[in-house]
């Protein structure tokens, strides 16, 4: 079987939860990575215009989600339940919700301080309580990690690593069952062997 997965040439967001889900799965991948300069040409030729992309046999699979999905299928890291399978994929999508929700774009820098801080007091604090509530502990059902899992562990990488200015990653603190999930995560050999490769 031939697998590749192509996103921007970082560590971060969408692609790295794709490519840690493929390493926990055990997966080898090819991992295409898309440099600045070729973006404007790739992007017509992807489906939605979007990274990132999963090819698999030659069928090409877009967005984040629904590859993270068919990985934890395919490799016992999605559960079988219908229903909580569902939950899961609605914990994804307020992952994406989040990214999307975060203000920013195109503000004056104090206009984007002020516009933050009112996010994290408000919209963000009670997604993390929301999400919070969905945790059975270590991870969203208890003892075994799925890709959900993986989705969750990266944005809040992201959050506790500071790298939204004007969120004080502190404010995680009121959420403990966040961190513990972002550290079981983080404590599994295929995610500090990728992030450490």
């Amino acid at each position: 079987m031939s697998i590749s997965l192509t996103y921007f040439d970082f560590d971060g967001s969408r692609g790295l939860e794709c490519r840690l889900a493929l390493k926990v799965a055990g997966v080898d991948f090819d991992d295409v990575r898309v440099k600045r300069a070729q973006w404007l040409d790739l992007k017509p030729t992807l489906p939605y215009g979007a990274l990132p992309v999963l090819d698999v046999d030659g069928s090409r699979l877009p967005h984040s989600t629904a590859i993270l999905t068919y990985v934890g299928r395919t490799h016992g890291l999605h559960p079988s339940d219908p229903l909580t399978a569902a939950k899961h994929e609605a914990l994804m999508s307020s992952v994406e919700d989040l990214r999307n929700k975060v203000p920013g774009g195109g503000l004056m820098e104090d206009e984007k301080k002020t516009a933050r801080e009112a996010f994290a007091e408000g919209w963000l604090s009670r997604w993390a309580q929301t999400v919070s509530d969905n945790i059975q502990g270590p991870f969203v059902e208890g003892e075994a990690l799925n890709v959900v899992d993986i989705k969750l562990y990266v944005i809040l990488r992201a959050y506790l690593g500071g790298t939204y200015d004007h969120i004080d990653p502190a404010m995680f603190e009121a959420w403990p069952k966040l961190k513990a999930l972002h550290d079981a995560v983080d404590a599994q050999a295929a995610v500090q062997g990728y992030l450490q490769s």
